[in-house]
């Protein structure tokens, strides 16, 4: 992702930004979006009254510690009016290129890779605190090579449909079983990360974390679990409940 930072640092941002584009067809046309990189981990949970609450997304872990609203870019007056909120405010302001602006679900895609990048240098730039999972944190697995503390691609994820998640939940799979038996630690980090961030937005019986190891499982049986899982998933949210049986069955044998 081609980032243009015209205020402030791209090595070590603020965690606060204004990301800006101009319109394909008319370049004069400036639109923008804002994204937040909230220095604590906020349990959505504790503030949700109980009668909701079991309508959380995978119980007491929903997080929203990294977001970017409006969720697709907004039109606004000028670039220099951008320019002087920036400087106001002591925001970033990067400028994302020249993208299609009234495709809105394309955009919602380009603003969630924008804040998985803008997260990512955040994270490394700020290796004295582990929180942020920053150079300072020991690598010994995949799973902290991306810490989940941000949920990443958040807002995308939670606009998507079910099938659309788990056709990315497919994808990612296959992702990190390949990163894994490649010995790809940095690319089985960030699949890993996506997947939980779409666990996030699922029902929690969909088992996303057991899908995750064993995806991350190398050996035959890692990827026997793993398509079961996912086939497993597609079931359940097929309401194909004779079909779970026979796919926990199946998932009970390969364990054995």
């Amino acid at each position: 992702m081609d980032l243009t930072f015209e205020r402030g640092d791209a090595n070590s941002p603020r965690g606060h930004a204004l990301v800006y584009f101009r319109d394909n067809a008319n370049p004069d046309s400036v639109a923008a979006t804002y994204l937040i990189l909230l220095p604590v981990s906020v349990d959505l949970q504790k503030y949700i009254p109980p009668f909701l609450a079991g309508q959380m997304p995978m119980g007491g872990e929903a997080d929203l510690s990294a977001f970017a609203f409006p969720p697709a870019p907004e039109s606004v007056e000028s670039y220099e009016y951008l320019l002087s909120v920036a400087e106001e405010r002591g925001d970033d302001l990067i400028f994302a290129g020249n993208r299609p602006l009234a495709d809105a679900a394309n955009m919602m895609g380009v603003i969630g890779e924008i804040l998985s990048e803008y997260g990512d240098r955040y994270r490394i730039g700020a290796p004295s605190n582990p929180e942020l999972g920053g150079a300072g944190d020991s690598a010994g697995s995949a799973e902290t090579v991306a810490p989940t503390d941000y949920a990443v691609d958040n807002v995308v994820y939670e606009m998507m449909s079910e099938a659309d998640q788990l056709g990315e939940l497919t994808k990612l799979t296959g992702r990190l079983r390949f990163a894994a038996e490649g010995g790809d630690e940095e690319t089985a980090g960030e699949a890993t990360a996506h997947m939980r961030a779409i666990a996030f937005h699922v029902a929690e019986n969909r088992n996303i974390d057991r899908l995750i190891d064993a995806a991350l499982d190398k050996s035959e049986i890692g990827g026997q679990l793993a398509q079961l899982y996912l086939e497993r998933a597609y079931a359940l949210y097929r309401e194909d409940y004779l079909r779970v049986k026979a796919l926990d069955e199946d998932i009970e044998r390969t364990n054995a």
